[in-house]
């Protein structure tokens, strides 16, 4: 049987000038190439087009699903490990459309989960959102890993005109609609307990995110870890958390070295490992879902370039850029709202003093949150 070819960025680049290439196991490369590269996730409609000698192919062609008439007739390769953040940063922006329609996506991930959940039949379900955690900063993970495109400002939540908190956006449309654990109901998981820092009685979010969970509000992930010691785990039990990631050292610190970025990445890992090892001690079949509202870049890591947007965040705005401003800005839209996200690195007005990292635009570091699962 046929098998790719491992080649190097360098090559790809060349053969995509002479040639449709077929590139296999590697989801982020198309967002890596260069705006002129069309993406082509159809082969059936592309062989339609090479086998018409009235017609002639402009660009190059890099093609992202096997068909067996291609790849004997074109390079087949593949790429190992992920393209690089500098190449991603760059050329994002120029296939949005292939990031939301072929990416599993922040508004995919309760579907994704239920279907998962439906076929492996866990006593034990859980999700861990994490308030600040970028892909990236995962890959080392010994788990089953994936990147999930954060489609819209990546923030944690927005509020619209009217106070009420934006269901497509942050961590709202991770739980979505119906929530998560209203898609999990029906295969028999009835119990739900919630742990979170927020208390769903005094915060908008908390309300939405833990909607018919019996919810503890907690004062940090020890106490978690205490209250489900305690706690009697029936079969088909969903457990949902809230645990502080980055966005609590983005937010809190003037001064901040990558060791303590580094410390807090190893203690969220720590922390799940902890969670995976007591669950699997008062129940067989334990499965825990990790995943993030948006990730994080480092105020002293980037040279920013500053374009000094009225009425702006650092790194998104809800005003309509001025013409000029349009190339450095992508939008969103939501029923609620339209949210222009700065490209990298452009920021619309300066990050704040005392924050030390950003986000809330679109980037590698800030629109790519891990789909991390943890199997007893």
């Amino acid at each position: 049987m046929q098998t790719p070819t491992s080649i190097t960025p360098l090559a790809l680049s060349e053969l995509l000038a002479q040639m449709p290439v077929t590139v296999s196991g590697n989801l982020l490369l198309p967002l890596s190439l260069p705006r002129n590269v069309q993406i082509v996730t159809d082969p059936t409609c592309l062989l339609a087009e090479l086998d018409d000698p009235t017609r002639s192919l402009a660009r190059p062609l890099l093609v992202t699903t096997l068909h067996p008439a291609l790849i004997e007739r074109f390079p087949w390769v593949t790429l190992s490990g992920i393209p690089s953040t500098e190449s991603l940063n760059q050329h994002l922006g120029d296939h949005l459309d292939y990031a939301q329609q072929h990416l599993l996506t922040t508004h995919g991930i309760a579907e994704y989960i239920a279907h998962d959940v439906q076929q492996h039949d866990y006593r034990v379900v859980v999700l861990l959102l994490v308030d600040g955690l970028s892909y990236g900063d995962v890959l080392h993970w010994g788990s089953i890993l994936q990147p999930c495109f954060v489609d819209g400002p990546s923030v944690t939540y927005r509020l619209d005109d009217e106070k009420h908190v934006v269901p497509q956006v942050g961590f709202a449309s991770i739980i979505n609609t119906p929530t998560l654990f209203a898609r999990l109901y029906p295969f028999g998981y009835k119990s739900a307990h919630g742990f979170t820092y927020w208390h769903p009685e005094d915060n908008q979010i908390a309300e939405v995110m833990f909607k018919g969970i019996p919810t503890h509000r907690v004062v940090n992930f020890e106490s978690i870890i205490d209250s489900l010691r305690n706690l009697p785990l029936i079969n088909k039990t969903y457990l949902q958390i809230v645990r502080e990631g980055l966005d609590g050292l983005a937010h809190s610190k003037r001064e901040l070295a990558r060791p303590e970025i580094d410390g807090a990445l190893q203690s969220i890992q720590q922390d799940i490992e902890r969670l995976l090892a007591l669950l699997k001690s008062k129940s067989k079949r334990v499965c825990i879902y990790v995943t993030a509202d948006h990730g994080i870049l480092w105020k002293k890591e980037h040279n920013w370039q500053l374009c000094e947007t009225p009425n702006s965040k650092p790194r998104y705005t809800e005003s309509r850029p001025s013409a000029t401003m349009r190339d450095y800005a992508v939008k969103f839209e939501t029923p609620a709202h339209s949210y222009y996200s700065y490209r990298y690195p452009y920021l619309g007005t300066a990050i704040r003093a005392n924050d030390s990292g950003v986000h809330g635009g679109l980037s590698y570091q800030e629109s790519f949150v891990p789909l991390a699962k943890f199997v007893s």
